[in-house]
């Protein structure tokens, strides 16, 4: 028994081994996933995409294996977010995909918005049109009566977009104001960089018909950078610059657009906008006529142009082949876990024969031990009983010779007769007088005389008394022991000591 005990757990020691990864302490896990996801927010907002889908990958594996729903959306949608910006919008539409149908996501809608949010763009970049504008409409309706910051600045965003994307000023104009109505739901510390990128955005669409309004704007996304001390003042000093250009003051322009080239190369390393930034100054130099310049900047944007391309390239090929190893990984972990669980299926299905033979052989015993048992107490019972039997014969028998004694005794009317009947029948007298303490020796010694089975002319007989005398004895004791004239007095003496 203790072997098997110690075999047994031995054995689920071992599944449980073969069936659990290594646990980390899980805050700490979770601690990782929180500070990788916070790296890849901040990789999106410097337009670093790659390093966004290298820190989300990593914080979406982690969040796998601890089983976190809500990081693993967050990273899933960094994931995708990156791959879209990097031009992979299949493999993000994929994982938007994947995610989508997630129990977590359905359970919360602003998580959700994001996803459906994303999506739309995914549609839209594809040309399917159609198809985006419903994804649009899918996200608003997520988060109608949601009037939290996060849905606000969701909405935002969505309508920024579409003004973007618009082809008409009016209707650019139309959801940029309704993107200020949400953008006044926010707190102005908290989200100024959205309200500064609004006003520019404003100022660009003015620029086209009305540049004073347009310098309006332009002031008021730059003063509100000043007034939260942020030094990223690239894109206000590159609206400036066209602002002017527009004016055709191109040294003002060449100013700005200077301004802003030296703030990007300090701030971001967004490298499509530097290719503007060198194109707008290459204009300005031409219209200045310095050749020289001009093709310096030329130069520079074909340079930044080619590196964009071959990083561009060289993102798209990493990211593929991280894709590509996850798959794999998958598809052999996959593998390990199928062999994994017919091994064990395979030992599980030994350790229950092991176990049902031992409780089946342990069972058996008891059964054998308990047929032993009970033949031994059939047997036990059977010696009793013929002991009883041959007890039984042999009191039998002494009965029958000390009846046979009394009645010779009787007969013969010996003194003895009725202390000999009193040791056969030692309840026969307790018993008479029970019923009437008060009868005579005489008396008893009829009823003994009765209970034998003697008649009337018998006992006359034994006894030398005439049968009348007998009969009128045994009358005057049926009413000494209250005895009604139908009832035999032989029968009701024998019952009484039965």
């Amino acid at each position: 028994m203790k072997k098997l005990l110690i075999f047994i757990k031995g054995s689920i020691t071992l599944l449980a081994i073969l069936f659990s990864n290594p646990i980390i302490c899980q805050d700490e896990q979770l601690k990782k996933i929180d500070t990788l996801l916070l790296k890849a927010d901040n990789f999106n907002k410097t337009f670093q995409d790659i390093n966004e889908f290298k820190a989300a990958r990593e914080a979406n594996i982690l969040a796998e294996r601890v089983g976190d729903d809500q990081r693993k959306a967050k990273s899933s949608y960094y994931i995708a977010r990156s791959l879209f910006n990097l031009g992979l919008k299949k493999e993000s539409l994929s994982y938007v995909g994947k995610e989508d149908s997630e129990q977590y996501l359905t359970n919360n809608p602003i998580q959700k918005a994001l996803f459906v949010e994303l999506k739309a763009y995914l549609y839209r970049a594809l040309g399917l049109y159609s198809q985006s504008k419903e994804e649009f409409r899918n996200a608003f309706a997520l988060l109608n009566n949601k009037n939290n910051e996060e849905a606000s600045e969701i909405r935002a965003r969505i309508y920024a977009n579409l003004a973007q994307n618009s082809t008409n000023i009016n209707s650019r104009l139309n959801y940029l104001n309704l993107q200020k109505k949400e953008l006044n739901k926010l707190s102005e510390s908290k989200y100024y960089s959205s309200f500064s990128e609004h006003y520019n955005y404003v100022g660009n669409i003015y620029l086209e018909k009305n540049t004073d309004s347009a310098f309006y704007y332009y002031q008021k996304s730059y003063n509100l950078k000043q007034k939260y001390n942020d030094p990223v003042l690239f894109e206000q000093y590159y609206s400036f610059g066209g602002y002017y250009q527009e004016k055709k003051e191109y040294k003002k322009a060449l100013d700005f657009y200077l301004k802003a080239l030296d703030n990007m190369k300090k701030y971001t390393s967004n490298q499509a906008y530097l290719s503007s930034i060198y194109n707008q100054i290459e204009f300005i130099y031409e219209q200045l006529g310095n050749e020289t310049e001009k093709k310096k900047y030329k130069i520079l944007k074909k340079n930044i142009d080619d590196k964009i391309l071959a990083d561009q390239n060289s993102n798209v090929e990493l990211a593929l082949n991280i894709i590509l190893k996850d798959k794999e990984k998958q598809l052999s972990e996959a593998e390990n876990i199928k062999y994994l669980l017919i091994i064990g299926g395979i030992f599980t299905l030994i350790l229950i024969f092991i176990i049902t033979y031992y409780i089946l052989r342990k069972n058996l015993k008891k059964k054998e031990t308990f047929i032993t048992e009970v033949q031994d107490t059939l047997q036990e019972k059977e010696e009793i009983i013929s002991q009883k039997n041959v007890e039984k014969e042999q009191l039998q028998t002494k009965m029958e010779d000390a009846y046979n004694e009394v009645i010779e005794l009787a007969k013969s009317n010996d003194p003895a007769f009725y202390f000999r009947f009193q040791e056969v029948y030692p309840n026969f007298q307790k018993k008479i007088h029970e019923i009437n303490p008060g009868l005579r020796t005489s008396e008893l010694i009829l009823c003994a005389y009765i209970f034998l089975g003697f008649n009337i002319k018998d006992i006359a007989g034994y006894t030398f008394k005439s049968v009348n005398t007998i009969r009128n004895r045994k009358q005057n004791l049926r009413k000494k022991i209250n005895l009604s004239g139908e009832q035999d007095i032989g029968i009701w003496l024998r019952n009484l000591t039965a």
